[in-house]
């Protein structure tokens, strides 16, 4: 009698064991498939800054007004490395696709009497490539000043001021994202006047 006891005593505690880690070994594989370009879809917020180039013609250092191509001839353009910094928001779509509000404010890396200069630019983005299992992309995006979203979507109005592409990572389920840009181009006001760009950010779901 004392071991048939003992066997159902031995029983119910595996029966309940299964019954508690099955579920938690479930819950598991799920957060092990990572996510899904469709999952990312909602309203980040983020921050991040970086470094630039800028050109401007002679006798007119760090005046936004005076920007000259860096590969200009004639006049000979004078390079100033820049501090940049920027708050961003941004919606994403499920298929990859976002829109944002972009504000990064510049100040000359060397000391100088003249403000920081702010743009406020609509930045539209295209994620070209995921990879789920890893959380990794890339995006291509275009830049404009003014224009507006509704929601991941640009309204198709402003005037393109730049283009690029970049890197990101996502984690934290994807709540959290890292973007790196890796290539940029400047169209307006002048076309090729900022060169040398290395900018990053992070965005966290709102």
């Amino acid at each position: 009698m004392m071991k048939l006891r003992i066997a159902t005593g031995l029983g119910l505690v595996l029966f309940m064991a299964t019954m508690i880690g099955g579920p938690v070994r479930v819950s598991q594989a799920q957060d092990d498939e990572g996510v899904t370009l469709a999952s990312l879809a909602g309203n980040f917020a983020g921050r991040g800054g970086g470094f630039v180039t800028l050109c401007f013609s002679p006798g007119f250092l760090n005046d936004p007004s005076h920007l000259l191509s860096c590969s200009s001839v004639s006049p000979v353009p004078t390079p100033v490395p820049y501090n940049e910094t920027h708050i961003w928001q941004q919606t994403r779509d499920a298929a990859g696709k976002s829109c944002g509000v972009f504000t990064e404010t510049f100040a000359p890396v060397a000391g100088t009497t003249r403000p920081a200069f702010v743009n406020v630019r609509t930045h539209v983005g295209t994620t070209t490539s995921f990879d789920p299992t890893t959380g990794s992309g890339t995006e291509t995006f275009k830049r404009y000043r003014g224009g507006s979203c509704i929601g991941a979507v640009w309204d198709g109005t402003g005037t393109l001021t730049s283009t690029g592409s970049g890197n990101f990572v996502v984690s934290d389920s994807g709540d959290r994202f890292e973007f790196l840009w890796r290539t940029y181009t400047s169209i307006s006001p002048v076309a090729g006047a900022a060169q040398g760009l290395v900018f990053s950010a992070t965005f966290i779901r709102q």
